[in-house]
């Protein structure tokens, strides 16, 4: 009876101290695993949390506004839309900054189980750093223009902007680079420090403007007053009334040439709407004229004419 329990303990003993030695062996991989295990989660979480805040913010603008999607918030007040827009463009820049900072920790928590000296890491990480600065001044300029642009608010997720020879619509803007869709469905990776002059149709107000050429012979005042009337008839329907803030008026005579006179005719709109009330125009104007027997310019006879 006292060998088998003696044997027993010896058993238990050795196990035990298996146990130990497996645990020593294994303690610093194994917390090397939880602490990228724990990385993980903390990113998704925090990336639930921030996507989680960004919908909830924009869903309530949504419902205050009466509407279930941005396009159509663009012909309610302005501040609205652009709140929708910046909460997106923050929080495309906050996901990229959540995930680099949860990294860093983890990498650091990791250098520091391992036992290394954190401080010699982090004084050779400042003289790379240093050393990087100077050999890449690109990659720190698109950062810092990066950063510039979204604190102040030069463009947001769904701005219809102009940067260079591209015109298109910002799907995303990170801290590096700004993809913008073009209208021809190109998708363009833009270089945030490439980025000088930057013209962005989604902020403030837009203008339609709309040039028409007509006889130069015809009464052109009274053309002008037409030209308003076929504008003030078309917006008062109810798919154009709310994208517009002002009234039209005709600007005057841009330009005359022989027989044919171009006026031009402005209205102030809501962002991005100056594009589909310019549209409108055209066809009513050209309805109204009708009705009115003006002729436009392509309806007169081609006739070489001296420039006046």
């Amino acid at each position: 009876m006292f060998t088998t329990q003696t044997g027993a303990e010896e058993v238990t003993e050795a196990v035990g101290n298996a146990l130990v030695d497996f645990l020593h062996a294994w303690a610093t991989p194994l917390w090397i695993i939880g602490i990228i295990i724990g990385a993980v989660i903390a990113n998704w979480v925090l990336l639930r949390i921030l996507n989680r805040t960004v919908t909830q913010i924009v869903r309530g603008v949504k419902r205050s506004q009466n509407v279930d999607t941005t396009s159509e918030m663009r012909a309610a007040p302005y501040i609205h839309a652009r709140a929708v827009q910046r909460t997106r463009t923050l929080g495309s820049v906050g996901r990229a900054v959540v995930t680099w900072t949860v990294a860093v920790i983890a990498l650091i928590l990791i250098l520091g189980r391992l036992q290394v000296d954190l401080g010699a890491v982090l004084t050779s990480a400042g003289i790379v750093a240093a050393g990087l600065a100077f050999g890449a001044q690109n990659i720190v300029k698109d950062v810092l223009n990066g950063i510039f642009m979204v604190f102040e608010d030069q463009l947001g997720v769904g701005d219809v902007v102009t940067v260079d020879q591209i015109t298109g619509t910002v799907e995303e803007v990170g801290i590096r680079v700004t993809k913008v869709r073009a209208l021809d469905g190109t998708l363009w990776f833009i270089r945030n420090g490439e980025i000088l002059t930057l013209g962005n149709s989604s902020q403030g107000w837009g203008r339609a403007l709309v040039d028409f050429t007509v006889d130069a012979r015809q009464d052109l005042e009274h053309v002008s007053d037409v030209a308003v009337s076929a504008a003030r008839t078309l917006l008062s329907s109810d798919q154009f009334a709310r994208k517009v803030t002002g009234e039209p008026e005709v600007l005057g005579l841009e330009s005359v040439f022989g027989d044919r006179a171009t006026l031009r005719l402005a209205i102030r709109t809501r962002p991005e709407a100056q594009w589909e009330v310019q549209r409108g125009i055209r066809a009513e104007l050209r309805r109204k004229f009708a009705e009115e027997n003006i002729r436009l310019a392509d309806e007169l006879p081609r006739q070489p004419k001296g420039e006046i």
